[in-house]
């Protein structure tokens, strides 16, 4: 899940191949976000808490009213997770959640700011905050321990955006969503979040099909690691060993595993600097979109699709173009919903290809469209 004004990023070449963003990760406590993104947030520091939920399948006779989703014991966190009352489709926003406070970053955020902002939140939400996780209890792999409110807040705090204004595009944020909370890490999530700027709330949607009883999660990291750089993340960030399917390989599994993962990470970067070799980029689109396939994972489909796009229009082949822009706009549909920016911008090229300003820009020639 960029600023609207500048929805894209990572020009890599002297034909500007960009990527779009991909799922998100969890900015840890010191970090500040230099990127852009697509949402600001208000500068509001307190909005509505209610959660809401759609199912979203058409002809589904199924309660919106009910949320499929329950707070139970999750076995191998030895904590709590949100598991699935009920079957959800690929795309179905799962939840949709308001902060009960947002904070600004560092240096600026502090145990203070943190408490005044609770003091307006109703004692229910104060209880609910205290019973959540504190990973800075003690000082741990170079972090110091916090007192209990920051140190509740930094552990489970998601980036929503930015103020308004305040100069070069305001300052970025985090908030506190306390049915998000309760979702664990998995290197195989089944959820995708997104930043709402205009309802002001963080949308989870269902990256494929979930079945009744699964276990929602998102991730908390970049998922293309090894398993090693994985583990070795959550535990300087976190302070946990991931248990998650994909961490549970061992032997030629996990080999291949780590490989495939690897190996999506490069041709990522390969990709982008790929802008004046449009046959071989697109090559190296196709084998990402099958080792992704392959390896379970939905991040960064819809960038290497919509970069295929923009190898097609290079040369003038709209037909193909077209046929990669729609599976982007798919794609993006399913984690960030048909409104998003990304989405909005993939179904304008889907319906005029030349409107984009790489259009012709290399000799006309002949590619191909997605398997």
């Amino acid at each position: 899940m960029r600023a609207a004004s500048a929805p894209y990023r990572h020009s890599r070449s002297s034909v500007c191949i960009v990527h779009t963003p991909s799922l998100e990760t969890i900015a840890t406590a010191d970090e500040e976000d230099e990127e852009t993104t697509f949402c600001e947030s208000s500068d509001s520091p307190r909005t509505s808490p209610s959660p809401s939920h759609r199912h979203e399948s058409s002809g589904s006779s199924v309660d919106d009213t009910v949320p499929p989703y329950k707070v139970a014991s999750a076995p191998l966190t030895d904590g709590l997770g949100l598991f699935a009352t009920r079957a959800i489709s690929k795309g179905c926003i799962v939840l949709s959640e308001s902060p009960i406070f947002t904070q600004p970053p560092p240096p600026s955020r502090t145990n203070s700011t943190v408490m005044s902002a609770l003091s307006q939140c109703t004692r229910d939400e104060q209880r609910q905050y205290f019973n959540l996780a504190n990973t800075y209890k003690v000082p741990r792999l170079g972090k110091r321990a916090l007192l209990p409110a920051l140190g509740i807040f930094e552990t489970n705090a998601l980036p929503c955006g930015k103020t308004k204004g305040g100069g070069s595009g305001g300052t970025r944020r985090a908030g506190i969503f306390l049915l998000a909370a309760r979702l664990n890490h998995s290197c195989q999530p089944n959820l995708a979040r997104w930043w709402d700027d205009g309802a002001q709330r963080m949308t989870f949607r269902a990256l494929r099909d979930i079945v009744e009883g699964d276990e929602l999660c998102m991730n908390y990291v970049d998922v293309l690691g090894t398993k090693a750089q994985r583990m070795e993340e959550l535990r300087t960030a976190f302070g946990f060993e991931c248990v998650c399917e994909a961490c549970a390989l061992v032997g030629e599994e996990l080999g291949e595993s780590d490989r495939r993962r690897a190996a999506i990470r490069r041709l990522f970067e390969e990709v982008g600097v790929c802008g004046n070799e449009p046959t071989l980029g697109l090559r190296k689109v196709k084998l990402a979109l099958r080792l992704l396939k392959d390896e379970g994972l939905v991040h960064y489909e819809a960038s290497f699709c919509f970069d295929a796009f923009q190898f097609c229009i290079l040369v003038s082949d709209y037909v193909n173009a077209k046929a990669w822009v729609r599976k982007a706009w798919e794609a993006s549909c399913s984690t960030s919903g048909p409104d998003s920016p990304a989405s909005r911008a993939f179904k304008m090229y889907w319906a005029n290809p030349r409107a984009h300003e790489l259009a012709g820009v290399l000799p006309k020639a002949t590619l191909h469209g997605p398997d």
